[in-house]
């Protein structure tokens, strides 16, 4: 049988064609509206294929429950009620402690955040390199994930959304060499960036001057910076501090908290629009002017009644030599202020 094509084209032709289609590709990535479609229709058809290659994973999960030994449940079953009695106890404290924190904003007149709706997903497929830093999740736009989405697991920050399919989405982790994240020092609110380094156990504090105070084992926090992040997560522990005389800047790592090279699960944090714009992180240094001002209110009021009760003393004398009674008070008894005069006329005597 005669093949149809009698001959492929050269090799370098084929070269040619695909280094053009994919520069074309990188440089129309993202500019239209018709590519951003493109991305996530292809993103739901290949969410298909990634259920698919987690299948086996799935089948073999469930086979090796079910083969578990009967005590081995008992004695973890044993552990986890210890363990949720301990998580209970703190849960009172942590209470306790969100009713605190609310009652000092209000004091401060700082506005409050609402608790976010946070959402169980499964990781399907993780892409681990120098390069790339990214995971693949089994919620999409169907359960209402979207592009941006804070994603976090029991330790701290993982990552946010990228891309979103119906059923899947592409979440790019923090140590990726393209994602930054405003964070601050627990310890006393310094504030900086912290940027992915391409490892999975290293970020880097970028732009911090020497003579910030930043030591080794110091917690950062997310700052609520930009509204993407909710305040207060943790993200990463200091790790080193390397302060060089020639450089202007201090060289910092941090090592992130969450388990990023063995995520199984993640959550999904929700929070409305409405609640992420009216949540603006106040520094310190705007909270204590804040206060002052304040307090500068009280003085300034306080002082303001002082004055008015000199003037009303330093008026009714006035009013007394005038002899007159047309601008006295209504509730005055008139013989009160013949009493008055004559006690007037007497000093004078005297």
């Amino acid at each position: 049988m005669k093949p149809i094509f009698g001959k492929a084209p050269p090799l370098g032709l084929r070269l040619f064609l695909a280094v053009t289609a994919s520069i074309v590709l990188i440089l129309s990535d993202g500019q239209s509206n018709a590519m951003i479609k493109v991305r996530s229709a292809l993103e739901t058809f290949v969410g298909g294929l990634y259920y698919l290659a987690n299948t086996p994973h799935t089948v073999l999960d469930s086979v090796s429950d079910n083969l578990i030994d009967t005590n081995k449940l008992q004695i973890e079953n044993r552990v986890l009620k210890v363990q949720l009695r301990e998580k209970n106890a703190d849960l009172l404290l942590l209470d306790q402690l969100k009713v605190e924190n609310q009652r000092l904003r209000l004091l401060l007149n700082s506005p409050l955040r609402t608790d976010e709706y946070k959402k169980i997903a499964e990781v399907l497929t993780a892409e681990s390199d120098t390069y790339r830093q990214q995971v693949v999740i089994n919620q999409g736009r169907g359960t209402g994930a979207y592009v941006g989405q804070p994603v976090i697991d029991e330790r701290g920050v993982v990552g946010q959304i990228i891309s979103a399919g119906e059923d899947s989405s592409r979440v790019l982790l923090l140590t990726d060499v393209t994602h930054s994240i405003p964070v601050q020092v627990l310890r006393n609110d310094v504030r900086t960036i912290a940027s992915g380094t391409g490892r999975a156990d290293e970020l880097s504090l970028d732009n911090v001057p020497r003579s910030v105070d930043i030591v080794k084992g110091d917690l950062l926090v997310t700052s609520g910076l930009g509204g993407r992040f909710p305040e207060g997560y943790p993200v990463a522990v200091v790790e080193t501090v390397s302060r060089d005389g020639s450089n202007y800047f201090a060289t910092i790592t941090a090592k992130p908290l969450a388990s990023l090279e063995r995520l199984r699960y993640v959550l999904l944090l929700w929070s409305s629009a409405e609640d992420m714009h009216k949540v603006q992180a106040l520094s310190p240094e705007e909270v204590r002017n804040a206060a002052q001002q304040r307090l500068g209110n009280k003085v300034d009021t306080r002082q303001k009644k002082e004055k008015t009760s000199e003037e009303q003393e330093q008026n009714i004398p006035h009013i007394m030599d005038d002899n007159s009674t047309e601008n006295l008070p209504m509730e005055m008894n008139l013989n009160d202020i013949q009493l008055d005069l004559e006690l007037k006329e007497h000093r004078e005597d005297d």
